[in-house]
């Protein structure tokens, strides 16, 4: 009689498993019986069933629901959504699913083969292959070592086990079922859901490889879990057979295992650390490439977090995802750093601007740098996946290897941190005019027809078609070598690359088009996102101010990403990364000088105003005139000119002292005047609104009074009387250098204006644009400053009491024959005129009046 496995032990496994949840590390599983796919026990301290592997469906699935945790995208990889025209509208049907499993893409390159085919040329991959004998390039584990099984590593597009189905209708083996075409089903058995590799610390995942490209499917997790030992490979047509480590179970036959939940950070990275260090150059407990928030020993579930359906929250990746309706479910940076989560410590962005913080992803600043080789891309044209890394000199992806992010701008308008990865492929465009992958051993067979025809000019070992000369006779090659394919209706061979297509006319010449808006549009490259691998706080962007980004040498605009894998000379075509988030090399060029010549330069040049000026005090002195206050002799300004002039100080004052903070980034300053970044940019725009109705006012009110006459030319010559010349100075109302002082700050105000009109909407302009504007608004910011303040040095130390006239308006008689000569004699002639009009209106008004007494 077969012994009944102990469930005693079992009965606490739902109290425990709470337990298990709230603990950060692994702890001891209540002791449990090791079942087979019959549900048969297992013992092998008593000899029982000792050979069989176990199952993990019967095992694991005593307490859990095997059937709702292998729902998880995990489990699935879009084989809840497989179907044969699953991408036909979208006009790529050779895509399955939107998931991994059925999906093509060009950093996978592989092809899930339709359930229903016609001819053995329209397979490329059945589940069979896909599982363990799938590696895409030398050196690489097959597809199916990084999904855990379950979903399509279990059962077919029918819903049928694989094993079982095959066993009964073994038929299926010589068909062309896209599930079962030479398959080994009955003997290899299925991949069930490996609980043990998320959850058991210590996990062997190459011996998990090992087994199925062994094609020993159903075997790998006894091997995987260190429980045994495999000999024999069903791949060699042998039985194989387990010999479990008795020295791991209990007395009683029983074993106590030490599971993890949540999952060990290691026991992730088994999948994600291969695949993401090429995609991203991403890696986790790593000296050479750190994170700060591995340092700080937080998991990859305290951020990707999980329910028991095991549906693990996943970030927004435009590049092939899966489970789209996941996007954006794990916790963003704000949601930890605002609130504190875990400790979390909420930022201080004093020194960034607003504006930053809005329209530039967190991870652009504080992912700066990747110290592990990733993947930038690939070529498949000798029917192998051949990489190319960046840094070019490492050897491999993960190599330890320093590179800088490239960065785009999405469509959300932030800017994110990629990297950008190139493929080149062969297709052919069928009769349908979509132009199809074609395969791997497609590649392979055209390229033995002209490799010889193609040379290696970057001297790197592998030669690269990318001579016209060389695309022709590919092209010629396969149309050869394509032949007579049943795959395809129509032959007519494609040359991918660089997001271009290139064909052979009728003719024979050799034509190019766009991807760009056809259904292949983006097949040629993937922008990965840049998520992890954050940097200390002292790395990021920024925290050396704004030169870490914006002056010529910077990576952020000026670093190169890649646009082509190979030039006409064999080696990348590269443009600048400011393209893709909209800032021209000419116009970050033009907004570097800020940061090269303005603020290093610009600060002297204020203080040599403020020094001349000083000098002008001690070599000249002051013109001593008296002036006296409330004389009401004379009125020089009316309140309306007063107001507008009061109001227009003011809101330049502001404007000086918020705008050279911006400008230098002077974080210190305004969190002392003004508290945060929001209120210095609001107190800054505020008040150019104000200078801005001013500067209007005033210029037509005083636009007559500028206008420059004859004498302007004797007070120009004699330079006011500011350089010691004694005597008369001719000046109109306005003197020659006050009326170039409102030219100048008329001019230069309404340029402030418009550009600080562009940079409060700044987000209707291209960046180009506000590059532009930012950098002359800045310059003429500056030298607008220093005219003020040689304005304001002549209007009042120069001229004591002068500046009292905007107070009450009035002058003396002697103070404006001194500075105003000609303006004076004019109103002595008005005042004449008027006097002579009063008297003659006086004689009329007595000549009136003597009339009726005479008469």
């Amino acid at each position: 009689m077969k012994r009944r496995p102990s469930f005693a032990p079992i009965r606490v496994t739902v109290l425990a498993a709470a337990l298990l949840a709230a603990l950060p590390a692994a702890a001891q599983h209540p002791a449990i019986n090791l079942l087979d796919a019959n549900g048969d026990l297992i013992d092998p301290v008593n000899g029982e069933n000792a050979a069989a592997p176990f199952s993990t469906r019967q095992t694991c699935g005593m307490c859990h629901d095997y059937d709702v945790i292998t729902q998880g995208y995990h489990f699935q990889m879009g084989w809840d959504t497989v179907a044969d025209d699953f991408g036909a509208a979208a006009g790529r049907p050779w895509s399955l699913s939107n998931g991994f499993l059925g999906r093509w893409y060009p950093f996978a390159f592989r092809q899930l083969a339709k359930k229903v085919n016609t001819h053995p040329d329209q397979i490329d991959l059945t589940v069979y292959d896909f599982v363990g004998f799938s590696s895409p390039a030398r050196g690489e584990p097959p597809c199916g070592a990084c999904h855990p099984g379950g979903g399509g590593l279990e059962f077919d597009r029918d819903g049928n086990r694989y094993d079982e189905r095959l066993a009964a209708e073994p038929e299926l083996g010589d068909s062309l079922d896209g599930d079962y075409h030479r398959s080994r089903w009955d003997a290899s058995g299925v991949v069930e859901a490996d609980c043990l590799i998320c959850h058991l610390a210590g996990y062997d995942f190459g011996a998990r490889v090992d087994q199925l490209t062994s094609g020993n499917y159903r075997w790998a997790v006894v091997a995987g879990s260190r429980l045994g030992t495999v000999d024999g490979a069903v791949r060699r047509d042998q039985q194989p057979t387990v010999t479990y480590e008795t020295r791991r179970f209990n007395a009683d036959g029983t074993i106590t295992l030490d599971m993890s939940w949540p999952p060990p950070d290691d026991n992730c990275m088994y999948c994600h650390g291969r695949s993401d260090v090429k995609k991203r150059g991403f890696s986790w407990n790593d000296f050479f490439n750190p994170d700060i928030h591995n340092q700080q020993r937080i998991s990859c579930t305290a951020c990707h977090p999980a329910g028991l359906d095991h549906q693990i929250a996943k970030g927004d990746e435009p590049a092939f995802t899966v489970a789209p309706e996941l996007d954006g479910s794990n916790r963003s940076c704000a949601e930890c750093h605002m609130s504190g989560y875990l400790g979390a410590p909420v930022p201080d962005h004093s020194r960034v601007r607003p504006g930053h913080i809005q329209t530039i992803r967190c991870e652009s600043c504080h992912i700066p740098q990747l110290n592990r080789a990733a993947a930038n891309g690939h070529e498949a044209t000798t029917g192998r996946l051949e990489f190319h890394t960046r840094p070019r000199e490492a050897a491999q992806p993960g190599d330890e290897g320093l590179w800088f992010p490239d960065y785009e701008r999405r469509s959300d308008g932030m800017i994110y941190p990629v990297n950008r990865f190139l493929a080149v492929y062969w297709g052919n465009r069928d009769a349908d005019g979509l132009i199809h992958p074609l395969f791997l051993r497609e590649h392979e067979a055209g390229w033995r027809a002209f490799s010889d025809q193609v040379v290696d000019d970057d001297e790197d070992g592998h030669p690269e078609v990318n001579r016209p000369e060389e695309i022709l006779a590919g092209l010629r090659a396969f149309a050869s070598t394509l032949e007579g394919n049943q795959r395809f209706r129509q032959v007519r061979p494609v040359f991918i690359t660089s997001e271009t297509a290139y064909e052979l006319a009728d003719d024979g010449a050799l034509v190019e088009s766009p991807l760009a808006g056809t259904p292949m549009e983006g097949a040629s490259e993937v922008r990965f996102s840049i998520n992890h691998n954050t940097a200390p706080t002292r790395m990021t962007l920024g925290i050396n101010g704004c030169a870490d980004c914006h002056v010529s040498e910077a990576h952020f605009f000026k670093g190169q990403q890649m646009v082509d894998l190979h030039g006409p000379d064999g080696a990348p075509v590269t443009v600048s990364n400011g393209l893709f988030f909209g800032c021209r090399p000419f116009a970050f060029t033009i907004n570097s000088l800020h940061q090269q010549i303005v603020s290093p330069y610009i600060g002297p040049v204020i203080i040599l105003v403020v020094f001349l000026i000083v000098v002008h005090y001690h070599s000249y002195g002051p013109k001593r005139i008296t002036f006296d206050p409330y004389s009401h002799e004379i009125e020089r300004f009316n309140l309306a000119e007063r107001g507008v002039h009061l109001f227009r100080l003011i809101a330049f004052v502001i404007l000086g002292i918020t705008g050279l903070i911006l400008a230098f980034n002077l974080h210190l300053w305004q969190d002392l005047l003004f508290g945060s970044a929001a209120n210095l940019h609001n107190f800054h725009v505020w008040a150019g609104v104000v200078f801005i109705v001013t500067t209007v006012f005033g210029a037509l009110l005083w636009f007559r009074d500028a206008a420059f006459e004859a004498y302007d030319r004797e007070w120009v010559r004699k330079m006011g009387g500011y350089l010691g010349h004694r005597g008369e100075v001719p000046a109109g109302r306005f003197n020659a250098g006050q009326k170039m002082f409102y030219w100048y700050s008329a001019i230069f105000g309404v340029v402030m204006s418009i550009t600080g009109v562009m940079l409060i909407f700044k987000g209707s302009f291209s960046l180009a644009t506000v590059c532009i504007t930012s950098t002359f608004h800045n310059l003429v910011g500056f030298f607008l400053i220093a005219g003020v303040l040689a304005h304001a040095y002549l209007g009042t130390v120069a001229n004591p009491g002068t500046w009292r006239v905007l107070v009450d308006g009035s002058v003396t008689r002697e103070w404006a024959e001194h500075h105003h000569p000609n303006w004076y004699r004019a109103l002595l002639a008005e005042e004449k005129v008027a006097k002579h009009e009063q008297e003659r209106a006086a004689d009329h008004d007595r000549e009136q009046g003597a009339g009726p007494k005479e008469a």
